[in-house]
């Protein structure tokens, strides 16, 4: 169907010519509003993103620093038993008998008229 025709002639006065005007404002205002609300949450969008990434790699790489930090602990612990054992050492190598020990054992060096023997030992094999 066909409109009808309307035969009433529209009235231009002054104020449906501020009231048109008005509501092409209106609706002008309310599509820039929608679109800086849009801008907005955009922004806010991408910069909660960015957030979000930097805090996840900043929590990794926590993560692997205290790992890393445990093993250099382990590693200190370990280091810090060698140089006392090495410290022990140390000590023990002012003694001349403990010299003279050592170099019997070792380099198979004897006193005069010493005869040396060398017999395996029953219990480092029992360790083993």
């Amino acid at each position: 169907m066909k409109k009808a025709e309307s035969k009433v002639a529209r009235i231009e006065n002054r104020y449906i010519k501020d009231t048109a005007t008005m509501k092409k404002t209106r609706n002008r205002r309310r599509v820039a509003l929608f679109r800086r609300l849009a801008l907005m949450a955009v922004i806010f969008a991408v910069v909660g993103g960015l957030l979000t990434i930097t805090y996840t790699k900043q929590v990794l790489t926590l993560k692997e620093k205290k790992a890393k930090q445990v093993q250099v602990d382990k590693k200190m612990v370990a280091m810090k038993d060698e140089e006392e054992s090495l410290n022990d050492q140390i000590k023990k190598l002012h003694n001349d008998e403990y010299i003279a020990k050592l170099a019997r054992s070792e380099y198979y060096l004897s006193k005069d008229g010493e005869i040396i023997f060398n017999i395996p030992e029953e219990n480092s094999k029992q360790k083993e």
